[in-house]
């Protein structure tokens, strides 16, 4: 191949089998250098190309990954370490390398999580082919979407082992109490706001202890 050759976007995203918005992170991340003409456009020469592809190819035989859980209380410890074994029995089936384990106790709405944080640091620092998670709702509640993209913009794919939502129900429940808790301190004040909260919390945990009665 003639190395002063210079590949459209498009093609370039073809052959190494991504989307042409990867590979505009990838150009801003500097894992991938093109060359910008006048207008914008970016075109990329056949010797990175092919540079790329080696390292894709080094990086697929020994896939790396982190894994990341959460649980909501301290109460449910035993519960983040069964996720943590179940990932790792995954990670490992599917030949993935465990580069680290990342864990948070918190509410999955609460974006302040210490290894939440921490996890598209190590990223952008290191080269990580996979973030691992069991269920959508570990990583957050909401704001899932944005994540993957920042993640994304690294070169990580996030891989969901579940597709369906987990039943963590108290979780949830406690999820809109904190909604609920804001607003109405902000309505009401703090105190009248926690105890309206409060009331709300005492019927949402009575009526499914009543539907759990039915089941």
């Amino acid at each position: 191949m003639n190395s002063e050759r210079l590949l459209r976007i498009g093609v370039v995203a073809e052959i190494l089998g991504v989307t042409a918005q990867t590979l505009r992170n990838w150009c801003k991340s500097g894992y991938i250098n093109a060359i910008v003409g006048r207008g914008g456009h970016r075109r990329f020469m056949v010797s990175e190309v092919e540079r790329i592809m080696e390292m894709n190819g080094k990086e697929n035989e020994n896939k790396n990954c982190l894994l990341y859980c959460r649980v909501s209380t301290s109460i449910q410890k035993e519960n983040i370490e069964r996720q943590i074994e179940r990932l790792k029995s995954f990670a490992i089936s599917n030949g993935y390398t465990i580069d680290g384990i990342y864990k948070d106790i918190a509410g999955g709405m609460n974006f302040r999580r210490k290894d939440l944080l921490n996890l598209p640091n190590y990223c952008q620092s290191n080269r990580v082919s996979t973030v691992i998670i069991e269920y959508k709702d570990r990583l957050a509640r909401f704001g899932v979407a944005l994540l993957k993209e920042i993640l994304g913009s690294f070169g990580t794919e996030l891989l969901i082992v579940n597709a369906v939502d987990s039943d963590y129900k108290q979780e949830i429940i406690d999820d809109m109490i904190a909604i609920i808790t804001h607003f109405s301190s902000r309505l009401y004040g703090k105190r009248k706001g926690r105890y309206k909260a409060n009331k709300i919390k005492q019927e949402l945990l009575k009526e499914e202890l009543e539907n759990s009665k039915f089941k």
